[in-house]
């Protein structure tokens, strides 16, 4: 089906131990593109993409992937993703070379192909000068870039990734999430659950999953955008700053550090605030919410009955 979604899932529904993991979820991601799945722990998110790699089934709903039943035709389904695990799936006494060949040869490509395949993905990922390394002499960033070589020995159209920076430093998600980047540019469906706010906010579109349902669903900027991070400024005379920005309806607060208050979008208030101020300020420290922040305004909202999902199509 050369114009189905690259992921649809229509009212699907799971348990484990007669306990609800996932409720009645309806998700669909059409075309190329970068979705994330937020969550806190037990939300769902690792349970949500086993299903869709076919490794569990749902108690209800239907999954299809590039146009194929899931439920009815998983080995069809297996033949068009990539996944990559929160574990590793690497033989680690093999080389990076025998690891990508053995997949290649699990997913039936054959002479040629699989050392033309193998060699693309090396060059690709930066790996050619490892290819004969065993897997255990990998650093942490190799191995997942590796890992990606591996989910994408078929040319996948859809890619599926569990926390895939999981105990990765600052300098190799980077690279990692660069190389997502180049995938999605090159026309793949890419959906990815992470902890991590730089990773949500470089997603085309960000699920908020909790309890097993979806809790929202849009644009980075959507769900940011009353989540207020804070404001710290330091001055001579700090009590006079307070009270300025309590009488412009601030809620401003006094501690050992400063004048502290909460402000949405903080980096957009902070250059016209500055200039308003009265007296001098010595300094300035901005902390915006981190991802924990902006799912537990989506959950507070949920549970106060103010949830509203913001428009897919802003994304």
């Amino acid at each position: 089906m050369v114009n189905a979604p690259g992921i649809d899932l229509r009212n699907v529904g799971f348990s484990r131990g007669g306990r609800a993991i996932l409720d009645d979820i309806n998700m669909t991601v059409t075309g190329a593109g970068l979705v994330a799945i937020v969550g806190f722990n037990g939300a769902g998110k690792t349970t949500l993409l086993s299903l869709l790699a076919t490794l569990a089934t749902p108690r209800s709903g239907r999954i299809f992937i590039d146009g194929i039943d899931a439920i009815a035709m998983p080995d069809q389904v297996r033949s068009r993703i990539g996944v990559v695990f929160q574990e590793s799936a690497l033989e680690p006494r093999l080389s990076a070379y025998d690891n990508l060949g053995f997949i290649a040869r699990c997913q039936g490509l054959r002479g040629r192909a699989v050392r033309q395949r193998i060699g693309e993905l090396l060059t690709a990922f930066g790996l050619e000068a490892l290819a004969a390394d065993p897997v255990q002499c990998l650093s942490g960033g190799q191995r997942r870039r590796l890992e990606l070589a591996r989910a994408l020995i078929s040319r996948p159209r859809v890619l599926l990734l569990d926390e895939p920076t999981l105990g990765l430093d600052v300098a190799a998600r980077h690279v990692f999430w660069a190389e997502i980047r180049t995938l999605v540019g090159a026309g793949h469906t890419v959906l990815c659950s992470t902890h991590h706010a730089d990773e949500a906010s470089d997603a085309d579109r960000v699920v908020v999953l909790h309890r097993g349902g979806v809790l929202a669903d849009g644009p980075w900027r959507a769900l940011c955008e009353n989540v207020p991070g804070t404001i710290r400024l330091q001055a001579p005379d700090i009590e006079t700053v307070r009270r300025w920005l309590s009488a412009q309806g601030y809620a401003a607060t006094l501690d050992e550090h400063g004048v502290a208050m909460p402000v949405a979008n903080p980096l957009a208030v902070l250059p016209a605030l500055l200039q308003r101020m009265p007296c001098r300020v010595s300094s300035v420290d901005v902390t915006t919410p981190d991802l924990m922040d902006i799912v537990g305004h989506w959950t507070d909202a949920r549970h106060r009955g103010l949830c509203a999902v913001p428009d897919k199509a802003a994304a």
